[in-house]
């Protein structure tokens, strides 16, 4: 479906290529010293359509659309409704060379330091009973129109749920959850990998691979070398500096409690701290990010004036 929409305030490094509904990876300028990237965006719908329908426009997972749009009907949006893309990001700690996946926000960042860039797309994960794990592994080699080979306790669940007999192997084609092209990681049979089912990128529904696009994977086959160093991880809660402030984004499943969310906020601001960094934090403005769950950066709080000052003048 060809969405009638009339972007407002376009501004920012995003990729041209992703917000002019030709799919493709948020391209991104980036150097290793930044840790908020991208630009948000909003568009107002112009007829009824879905966020399955946005997401493979725009190149968004479901969860993210409806967590960054609170009130709108994600399955019938009114004609005349806002609709927040939610291209910022602060950058999930860690690895700055290679693939990080975080898993609470449902997204996967490709860094390449030496050009100064970085992709980034929305993911598929794992299921409760079949997660995604947290793991360092690497890209051991790479797969065009692969066979799935289900695991026996994925043949044996369908056969118990379902009464339906899985085939030992299932080759290319509509009926392989798989896609088209696979990057097969150094872990038990866990893959990166595109989908037959579009809907599902932005949710939990693998049996523990991360899912993509099929545009996504197509075009990561020709910018991830073999031996690429992997990390997945699974933080709700991000901080980051930026211009004189404190900003927070926050990823979180309805069932997480405020308390959890709150002590991983906790450790964040600690670990920054141990750093070096001295803020001045609004506990309302936290309040109101942990509770919202909106995914998108806000601004909870401000450096202190002394390290602003010198910050901003370079010393």
């Amino acid at each position: 479906m060809k969405l009638k929409a009339a972007l407002i305030g376009l501004v920012g490094a995003v990729s041209i290529q992703a917000l002019s509904g030709s799919a493709g990876a948020l391209e991104l300028t980036w150097n290793p010293k930044q840790d908020i990237v991208g630009r948000e965006h909003r568009l107002v719908a112009k007829r009824e359509y879905t966020f399955v329908d946005l997401g493979e426009q725009y190149n968004f997972g479901f969860n993210e659309l409806v967590s960054a749009n609170p009130g709108v009907d994600a399955w019938l949006p009114a004609e005349g409704d806002e609709i927040v893309i939610p291209g910022r990001f602060i950058l999930p700690p860690g690895l700055r060379n290679g693939i990080l996946i975080n898993l609470a926000e449902y997204r996967l960042y490709y860094f390449q330091p030496d050009k100064k860039r970085l992709y980034t797309v929305p993911i598929g994960i794992g299921t409760v009973d079949f997660p995604t794990p947290i793991m360092d592994t690497k890209i051991v080699t790479r797969m065009k129109n692969p066979t799935w080979y289900p695991p026996e306790s994925i043949r044996q669940r369908q056969m118990d749920e379902y009464g339906e007999q899985l085939p030992k192997a299932i080759p290319a084609g509509p009926d392989n959850p798989l896609g088209s092209y696979a990057f097969k990681l150094d872990a038990d049979s866990y893959l990166i990998h595109g989908t037959n089912k579009g809907v599902g990128i932005g949710m939990r529904v693998s049996h523990g691979c991360i899912r993509l696009y099929n545009w996504d994977i197509k075009q990561m086959m020709s910018l991830v070398p073999d031996d690429t160093p992997v990390k997945i991880i699974n933080q709700s809660v991000k901080l980051a500096v930026d211009d004189g402030k404190l900003w927070m984004e926050v990823h979180a499943e309805a069932d997480v409690t405020e308390q959890k969310l709150r002590e991983e906020y906790t450790y964040q601001l600690l670990k920054l701290q141990s750093t070096g960094v001295s803020v001045m934090v609004d506990e309302e403005k936290v309040t109101k990010a942990l509770a919202e769950l909106s995914g998108l950066p806000s601004p909870i709080g401000e450096l202190q004036p002394s390290l602003a000052a010198s910050m901003s003048s370079g010393s």
